[in-house]
């Protein structure tokens, strides 16, 4: 068993609306990336989703606090991929 995240579009609706990635899974993720605002990339393939090894893993990686810009013009925390609405799937491994 693992987990992938599964991409339900923006979280806000401040956002441009990125309709294509709606259903697309997370294949990888740099909080860093961008002077700290992060770059994700995304997958209809699940075969090159990431995975995680429990929810709690995957929380945590969709959570993760960028270090270079820990905090946002507005004071919260800067956590890149809380941009976008999430599913935690439970998948089974790949064979």
């Amino acid at each position: 068993m693992s987990v992938v995240l599964v991409c339900h579009g923006l979280a806000t609706e401040s956002y441009e609306t990125h309709e294509g990635l709606v259903g697309q899974y997370l294949e990888s993720f740099d909080v860093e990336a961008h002077d700290g605002r992060g770059e994700a990339a995304w997958t209809d393939d699940i075969d090159k989703a990431m995975r995680f090894a429990d929810v709690g893993e995957a929380t945590r990686a969709w959570q993760t606090t960028s270090t270079v810009r820990p905090r946002r013009d507005d004071g919260l925390f800067n956590r890149p991929l809380t941009a976008f609405n999430v599913e935690l799937r439970v998948v089974d491994e790949r064979p």
